[in-house]
């Protein structure tokens, strides 16, 4: 059974990550730490083979009582089978434990305030994280730094368009209910001008009917302004005038 994610399945973060923790120095513990782990993975990548045999000469050691030795744990569950994606579809971390690690790997992950969600996929078992935040734990609690840093700036940068978006998107309705109000205020004053004439309007719906008229495209603030009212008072004025011209 091959371990460890495929040629296909890998992205290019996952392999910076891998890249940037197999750079990392070992000490004494560290390296027990993975010689007790990643020879159980049944397929390791390059710098995942790069580490195991730095790592070779160690005793292993499974204990992992210090804070140091549980994120150097948790390196060795990524480079014997993690990866990483971010897209449109979101962000998502998957971790393959290598035979019988499951328990252990989740409870290490939970100390660190990591709550992985659990899926089987072809007979394995894989621990995923998809929320953007506890992925940048992740990557500080393993020490891979400068792939959090690309992280962030990637989150930021989609964060931000996304936002913008929005803001257009709403910008363009807006402008949208605008134009189709002003039209059917504009076809309003017109059926009563041809009916009955603007004369027979009150002197002020009156005015707004001539100044709407006269001004199809003006905003509801800027028609105030050439009234000497509020756009709250033409609002309702021009409310009036519909109700006259469906009358």
């Amino acid at each position: 059974m091959t371990r460890g994610v495929s040629a296909v399945a890998r992205s290019p973060l996952s392999e910076e990550v891998k890249a940037e923790l197999s750079r990392l120095a070992l000490k004494v513990c560290d390296a027990r730490v993975l010689a007790a782990l990643l020879p159980r993975a049944g397929h390791l990548g390059v710098p995942a083979r790069r580490l195991a045999h730095v790592a070779e000469g160690a005793v292993a050691g499974p204990l992992l009582r210090r804070a140091c030795c549980r994120r150097t744990y948790l390196r060795g569950l990524f480079l014997a089978g993690g990866s990483l994606s971010t897209g449109r579809s979101g962000n998502l971390l998957e971790i393959r434990p290598p035979p019988g690690e499951t328990a252990r790997a989740r409870a290490v992950l939970a100390r660190e305030g990591l709550l992985v969600h659990e899926r089987v996929r072809r007979g394995c078992i894989v621990l995923t994280l998809r929320n953007a935040d506890e992925i940048a734990g992740f990557l500080r609690a393993v020490g891979a730094t400068e792939t959090l840093l690309r992280f962030e700036t990637k989150r930021v940068s989609r964060e931000v368009r996304a936002r913008t978006n929005a803001l257009v998107n709403a910008d363009s309705a807006n402008l949208a209910r605008t134009v189709a109000a002003a039209h059917a205020q504009v076809q309003a004053v017109r059926a009563i001008a041809e009916r009955s004439g603007l004369r027979g309007l009150p002197e002020p719906l009156a005015a707004v009917a001539r100044a709407r008229l006269r001004s199809p495209a003006a905003s509801l603030s800027e028609l105030a302004v050439r009234l000497g009212t509020t756009k709250w008072v033409v609002r309702g004025r021009l409310r009036s005038i519909l109700e006259v011209a469906r009358a």
